[in-house]
This record gives C-alpha cells, structure tokens and sequence, in this order.
C-alpha cells in the first residue's frame, strides 16, 4: 500500500518535471533568439566592411586581417571569427529549438556544453503549466516512460521473489505428496 502511495506521488512529481521542459524550451528559445540578434548584426557589420573594402566575403576579409603585421588586428580577427562560429552555433540551437520535437529540444539544452546558458535561463525561469496539447502529450509520455524506467527494478525484484517463494511452496507440496 505504501509502494502504491509512492508510486502515486512519484509519477505526479515526474510529470510535474516534465511539463517544465516546454516551457523551459521556450525561454531557452527567447533568450538564444536575443542573443542570434545581436551576433546578427555583428556579422552583418563585418559584411558591409568587407563589402566597403572590396572584400567578397567576410572570412577573406577576417583571414586578411589575421595577416596583418599588428598583434591588435589579428586579435581583433580572432574575435570576429569566434563571432561568426558563434553565430553559426545559435543558428543551429534555433533551428533545433523552432523546429525540433520536445525531446531533441531537452537534448540540446541539457547538453554539457549548453550548461552556462541553461544556468543563465535559469535564473529567470519560473514554473509553470504548458497550454499546448502537444506539450501535454510529451509530458505525459516522459513521465510515464521515467516512472517504468524507475520502478521496473523494484517490479523485477518483487516478481522474482514471487516466483522464487511459489517454487518454494510447490516443492513442499511435491514433498508432502510424495510422502503420502
């Protein structure tokens, strides 16, 4: 009965858990989109200065600089670089986050790498209920599969006692028979 209790309490726990990760994809979201804008026109930048100087491309015009005799300059290309891989990285988070299922979704924002962001939005997340029917759906199925996942160990362990205590029981009555 107890196990059944916990059981109870457990699986609401773990939904409760669940319904967050939609939510909580849609702030990681919001808060990527802000930073994809500002790197967006950081590189939009480096394209009208690589335009204005007669450069085709942004990375011509950065490996340019890497060449340049001052050590600023350079540095100032090693940035821009970092810019625009940075800038590639948030195009593929968004994509994966406007168009992804709920479970790539979670896989991209609780990847290792994604753990000073996640901290970031975090820090102004606040609980809440999913209104879309298909982030009621995911929550369910998640809370459902991690509640098996939890429990199937204690199930095993019971079924096994169960059998183990039946064969016990069937060889004393294998006994008792064969003595009368």
């Amino acid at each position: 009965m107890i196990v059944r209790i916990i059981d109870k309490i457990g699986f609401a726990v773990l939904l409760l858990l669940a319904l967050q990760i939609p939510i909580l994809a849609d702030h990681y979201r919001q808060y990527l989109s802000g930073y994809y804008d500002a790197t967006a026109r950081q590189v939009a930048e480096y394209q009208s200065m690589a335009d204005e100087f007669g450069y085709p491309t942004v990375t011509e015009m950065i490996n340019a600089l890497e060449r340049n005799s001052s050590p600023i300059v350079q540095k100032d290309a090693q940035y821009k670089l970092r810019t625009l891989a940075e800038h590639r990285q948030l195009e593929s988070g968004l994509s994966t986050l406007k168009n992804g299922h709920y479970f790539q979704q979670a896989w991209y924002m609780l990847a290792p790498k994604q753990r000073a962001t996640l901290a970031r939005v975090l820090e102004n997340f606040s609980p809440s209920v999913p209104l879309t029917p298909s982030a009621i759906v995911y929550s369910l199925i998640t809370a459902i599969l991690a509640n098996l996942l939890l429990w199937t160990p204690f199930w095993l362990f019971r079924t096994g006692k169960a059998i183990h205590a039946r064969r016990q029981h069937k060889k004393q009555l294998q006994g008792l028979l064969n003595r009368v």
